[in-house]
């Protein structure tokens, strides 16, 4: 069910066949409502891709074996048999290739920006992508990411470059009305403290904010209209969120403002937005809280003029039960009102790893563990040796350095904690993903394993909802469905 702009998680099931079991019994526990997802393109892809053989598609796109339709089907089927009540998302649904947007993950730097037929074949696959959730009948919302198309080179231009630049670019009558949404007016917010605060812009700050974001707002509004198209066939209520995190600098007020309302000049109000706050994959924060809780309060603020929520990617940290380190979750309420969504992904898998990796030496689990472990390293030294699609001078380093520490099968080491995705999708000369079919057969067919598992995840889930007070928060869907 489309859940509306309340405050709730937002979980990626990487492996549905196990994880979901664990996730809705800590949601039916604390009365708790939220999102189930996976990131498009990357986490999952329309079945001709998992279908196809090995080769033909990046081994990042889909990396988890899991189709679109097979994760949204198996959320559903278990949420309507436990009596759950949840949102089911298609997130990240973004131009920018799988392997660019891993490489960035781990930290590699890639030019940001398309060709038009890098564009134009993007469009055309998140078409596909878009067809068969809409075909499932059961997705409720869709983030959408056009990060690629920002003009990050515009922040340092200098001025005279960026006042030719709008010249050459910008039609008279565009300029006209964007000079008179914003030369001249204070536009006031008030944060969840109480405390006021102010915005204004110069012609030069509109000039620079239009030649850096136009051609990301047009291209959202593109994806939402091919989206609503498909939707309306089903006659389903959706909502929509625009990712702004995956950019790789901090999320300014005057950005933030001018993107939220270009979008609701052309007529599309959404229902979150994630900014780039300094949140970092697999990290603690490690900034100053009072500058975050600042910073995210006037992000905040402004988001909700517009009826709009701020939304947390790249939730989970240095380790699955540290949420994003001590004190994080108390500035983000705080800051928000109470009123925000959080999503994470990664840190379950992480979960079931470090999990089977605590067994004893000898054991069924422990062995896959380690056989993981062995084929995720064998698989990266080979993407370097022969150039692969993940290849790049810092994953080299990661390699050296993991070798000359005498290659520890232990989780925490950098290649596999940034790398483990991978396994999901090695496949065997049959085509088979083996190391992914054994763990859901081990996690089927080991009673004890199984409980362990469920356990493991109920209590990962526990930590996040009342860490975030999202207990009791179905009693917020009223305030949306009426």
């Amino acid at each position: 069910m489309y859940l509306g702009p309340i405050h709730h998680p937002a979980i990626g099931i990487r492996l549905p066949e196990i994880l979901l079991k664990g996730i809705l019994r800590a949601f039916k526990n604390r009365n708790t409502t939220g999102t189930l997802m996976l990131s498009f393109v990357r986490e999952t892809a329309p079945e001709y891709v998992i279908n196809a053989p090995p080769g033909v598609y990046d081994i990042t796109r889909g990396h988890t074996g899991t189709s679109i339709k097979k994760y949204m089907t198996l959320a559903h089927e278990m949420a309507e048999e436990m009596n759950v009540p949840i949102e089911i998302e298609a997130d990240h649904i973004t131009v920018t290739s799988p392997s660019k947007a891993v490489k960035r993950i781990v930290g590699i730097e890639v030019e940001y920006g398309l060709s038009n037929k890098e564009l134009e074949d993007a469009m055309e696959y998140i078409k596909s992508e878009i067809d068969e959730a809409v075909q499932t009948g059961y997705v409720d919302f869709f983030t959408i990411d056009t990060c690629e198309m920002v003009r990050l080179e515009v922040s340092s231009m200098s001025s005279e470059s960026i006042k030719e630049r709008f010249r050459n670019l910008m039609p008279r009558e565009v300029v006209e009305d964007l000079m008179n949404r914003y030369i001249g007016r204070r536009f006031v917010f008030i944060g969840s403290s109480g405390r006021p605060f102010s915005l204004s812009f110069s012609r030069l700050d509109v000039m620079k904010l239009a030649l850096k974001y136009l051609d990301s707002i047009e291209l959202a509004l593109k994806m939402y209209k091919m989206i609503h198209k498909e939707m309306e066939r089903i006659e389903r209520p959706f909502g929509v969120e625009v990712a702004f995190d995956e950019l790789p600098e901090l999320t300014e007020e005057k950005d933030i403002y001018f993107y939220l309302r270009e979008l609701w000049e052309r007529g599309l109000g959404i229902d979150f937005i994630a900014p780039n706050i300094g949140f970092e994959k697999r990290k603690d924060y490690e900034g100053d809280l009072d500058e975050l809780r600042d910073r995210v309060e006037r992000l905040s603020a402004i988001a909700r003029s517009f009826g709009t929520l701020l939304s947390f990617h790249s939730g989970s940290g240095s380790r699955p039960f540290t949420g994003k380190g001590e004190g994080v979750y108390e500035v983000l309420l705080e800051a928000t009102g109470h009123n925000l969504k959080y999503k994470v992904s990664g840190v379950y898998i992480e979960l079931l790893f470090k999990l089977m990796e605590s067994y004893p030496k000898g054991t069924r689990p422990r062995g896959l563990y380690e056989r993981i472990f062995e084929d995720v390293y064998k698989y990266l030294k080979e993407c370097i040796e022969e150039e692969r699609e993940l290849s790049s001078p810092l994953l080299k380093r990661m390699v050296e350095e993991y070798e000359s520490k005498g290659k520890p099968i232990e989780s925490e080491e950098p290649i596999f904690k940034y790398f483990s995705f991978i396994s999901l999708n090695l496949r065997d000369s049959d085509g088979r993903r083996y190391l992914r079919e054994e763990i859901v057969d081990l996690y089927e067919s080991d009673e004890e394993f199984r409980a362990n598992v469920d356990r493991e995840v109920e209590r990962l889930t526990l930590h996040m909802i009342e860490g975030l007070k999202f207990n009791n928060n179905v009693e917020r869907l009223s305030w949306w469905t009426q």
